[in-house]
């Protein structure tokens, strides 16, 4: 089994990324041998509001048996709590935050309240940390990486709460693991020689996951990454799927 926990349905305005149906992207991922996937939408990113675009993704993956969705959460609104409310009835495992996207901080008050009421449920959490290579993205689109101060705020304010990094790089996972273990990884945008073989080091393989960041990165390519790299049969199993399917109760 292979899971990828970093895919997303939905069009990336400033690209020319497929934008693709479920079912196109089921067979998109399986032809990299992705028997699994976690996907949330790109809507969620920029339109104004999160829901249309997450009962979009809920519709697209209800008969699905290969993927499953990753809602997206936005602080910045009022009716956060609705938002929260529909996406526990909808029986999702975890939701995501996309901070940078939707213009908030996770110093703001609201995340502690929002943190409050998740702990309540039984889901989990992701970040998002960036979808691109700052110095890619496009150049009108003023946005940065989420600071990493905030995000080390965060985790110690939150040592409980365990939460998957989607997005990160290594000089950010580099700074992290020096003061917490509350945090996993996705490994899309952690590039550099031996990658993977150096993240087993610094976190151990139980807190790494695949992540492609399809489709605005090679699928192939992520996959490769992982499958090339010099680490344990254990190692490889843990970040191939088990790490995924303990997180997402899959």
């Amino acid at each position: 089994m292979l899971i990828d926990t970093n895919v997303n349905l939905g069009s990336w305005p400033f690209t020319f990324a497929p934008n693709r149906t479920a079912a196109q992207l089921t067979k998109h991922l399986a032809a990299s041998g992705i028997t699994h996937a976690i996907v949330s939408h790109f809507g969620a990113a920029f339109q104004p509001e999160p829901t249309p675009s997450n009962r979009e993704l809920f519709a697209a993956t209800k008969k699905s048996k290969t993927l499953t969705p990753l809602p997206v959460i936005n602080l910045r609104l009022a009716n956060w709590r609705d938002q929260l409310a529909e996406c526990v009835a909808a029986k999702v495992s975890a939701v995501k935050l996309l901070p940078t996207y939707n213009n908030y901080s996770l110093r703001d008050k609201v995340v502690g309240e929002f943190m409050t009421a998740l702990n309540e449920t039984k889901l989990r959490l992701v970040i998002n940390m960036r979808y691109e290579d700052e110095r890619h993205r496009y150049f009108a689109l003023n946005m940065k990486g989420l600071p990493l101060s905030d995000l080390k705020l965060f985790l110690k304010r939150n040592p409980k709460t365990h939460v998957l990094l989607s997005g990160i790089m290594i000089p950010e996972v580099n700074e992290l693991a020096k003061k917490f273990k509350n945090f996993s990884i996705e490994i899309s945008f952690c590039e550099w020689i031996n990658s993977v073989e150096d993240l087993v080091k610094l976190l151990t393989a139980k807190r790494i996951m695949l992540g492609t960041c399809t489709p605005l990165l090679s699928t192939r390519g992520e996959v490769d990454k992982l499958r090339l790299s010099k680490i344990t049969p254990k190692a490889m199993d843990l970040i191939r799927s088990a790490n995924a399917q303990q997180f997402f109760n899959i």
